[in-house]
């Protein structure tokens, strides 16, 4: 309005103000807002395959157009392979079992075959589908995917454990934790009971915002251009506990990705994407999501994790007994990595799209040395709040503090809504905390992503500073006890239990 009154025509933008009066003096009347709201009936009971696209294009139209441009939606044959797989699954007993995927042998994909028929269940689980679901038609990738470590979804409370394995995860409330990104890759783990769920309805199928397979494909267009792509990855994998895709856009791969991959074929299927010059460096998915052989044919994989030997990097808070010690860490850590050589050559293979053997061999195990170098930093820094955890100065040692956090499990009767569930840090195991559960952990990411400032500015220097920062909380702790106590302390500083 004040546009039209300074727009240097004072009487047009006096009418122009009288009409806009006028019209919504003339629009308004006692009830009008009755008749703005359309009362939409939820259906009830069983429902016609049919039906779901007509009423659906009215209530939700965007995600019936996603699903009819999909390759699930279209007309015909789309992905030959998983028609052929299907093909040979017998026919169902339709008076004790129903097999989705069988419905699918005539090339046509209704709502039904994902959602069911019934609108009260699908009301009572949210729309959500399990991903065994998935797995009716695409049996060989739901398998890979269930057994492929970090993102399986067939012990729904091991993967929720993992989740909290960051230690102030149990100090936040639990809608925190529900829609936090961090525990984005424990989705059924979060829904499983007693994991912040109460609703027997779920039975485990997913969180509430997301499941398994959508994580990668978004329904409703089940992409696998979108899932090619690294931002695809960046929903679970981006932040201080697991910098995975900062680190990656950070370094040339990502780079180049960012300059070129406007313009590369994302439709083309990966195992041939290199040789055909359809993709001008390495993503997320073609490092995690390829297997070669170094004579033999180059596939497609669901095990994104089958190729990581360290995964998260959290071995420096894991270990205990004499592999807490400098010593006993550097022959465990040499020891897991002579053991997971198969994993890495098998790494190494891919990285041969671009590179020789040698170069990307050499690579990684400097990567390795990256890694060692923070954990020995974190191992310092634990020997200081072990030695104040045996002087009485700090509650926990730095072993019970992870493994506090890593098994503590909320009440079965925890509401969603409930207050922290944890005691918060006190100064000194915050600083820890951030030292061995973030910073060391982008240390080690950056270098196997090859990021320069992960490594170093962003990664080891914060190491040391943290640690310095530790050992100053030190002094200043066992300076208080004397100064209260007049007791001096067993130990010295720096020197903790090991």
């Amino acid at each position: 309005m004040n546009m039209m009154l300074n727009n240097g025509n004072g009487a047009r933008g006096r009418r122009d103000l009288w009409w806009m009066a006028a019209v919504a003096l003339m629009a308004w009347r006692p009830g009008a807002a009755q008749n703005i709201a359309v009362e939409i009936k939820e259906p009830e009971g069983v429902q016609e395959a049919g039906e779901c696209v007509k009423c659906h294009q009215k209530v939700t139209p965007a995600l019936v157009a996603m699903f009819l441009a999909s390759s699930m939606g279209r007309e015909g044959i789309q992905n030959p392979t998983v028609y052929e797989e299907v093909k040979k699954q017998r026919a169902p007993n339709e008076k004790t079992e129903k097999r989705p995927a069988f419905l699918v042998r005539n090339g046509k994909i209704s709502c039904v075959l994902c959602h069911g028929d019934n609108h009260t269940t699908i009301t009572q689980t949210r729309g959500r589908v399990a991903n065994a679901v998935c797995g009716g038609c695409h049996d060989s990738v739901d398998k890979e995917y269930e057994k492929g470590g970090g993102h399986s979804f067939d012990a729904p409370e091991e993967n929720w454990k993992r989740s909290l394995g960051i230690p102030n995860f149990l100090t936040v409330p639990s809608p925190v934790l529900q829609l936090s990104r961090d525990v984005v890759y424990a989705q059924q783990g979060a829904t499983a009971p007693p994991y912040f769920d109460p609703d027997p309805e779920f039975e485990g199928t997913g969180r509430i915002h997301r499941n398994g397979c959508i994580s990668c494909h978004t329904r409703h267009s089940f992409s696998v251009e979108e899932a090619r792509k690294p931002e695809s990855c960046q929903t679970c994998h981006k932040g201080l506990g697991i910098p995975t895709f900062d680190v990656y856009m950070e370094s040339k791969h990502g780079s180049i990705y960012r300059a070129q991959g406007g313009n590369w074929n994302w439709k083309s299927r990966m195992p041939e994407a290199f040789d055909k010059g359809e993709y001008g460096s390495a993503t997320c998915a073609t490092c995690h999501l390829l297997e070669a052989e170094r004579y033999g044919p180059v596939r497609t994989t669901h095990k994104m994790t089958a190729k990581s030997i360290w995964t998260r990097g959290l071995q420096a808070v894991q270990v205990s007994g004499d592999q807490a010690t400098e010593a006993g860490y550097k022959t465990f850590f040499e020891q897991t990595r002579k053991q997971a050589e198969a994993q890495r050559q098998s790494m190494v293979l891919v990285c041969r799209h671009c590179h020789s053997e040698k170069f990307a061999g050499d690579y990684l195990n400097a990567a390795d040395q990256v890694k060692l170098a923070g954990d020995l930093l974190v191992l310092r820094a634990r020997s200081v709040l072990d030695g104040l955890a045996r002087d009485g100065l700090t509650p926990l040692t730095s072993a019970a503090l992870a493994e506090r956090y890593q098994t503590a499990m909320p009440p079965a009767d925890a509401a969603p809504d409930t207050a922290p569930k944890a005691p918060p840090l006190n100064p000194i195991e915050r600083a820890f905390v951030n030292m061995a559960f973030q910073e060391n952990v982008r240390t080690a990411l950056g270098a196997f992503h090859e990021s320069p400032s992960g490594v170093y500015t962003e990664g080891y220097a914060r190491l040391q500073t943290s640690l310095t920062h530790i050992q100053d909380l030190e002094k200043e702790m066992r300076a208080s006890r004397s100064a209260t106590t007049g007791a001096a302390s067993t130990t010295k500083p720096g020197q903790g239990a090991r």
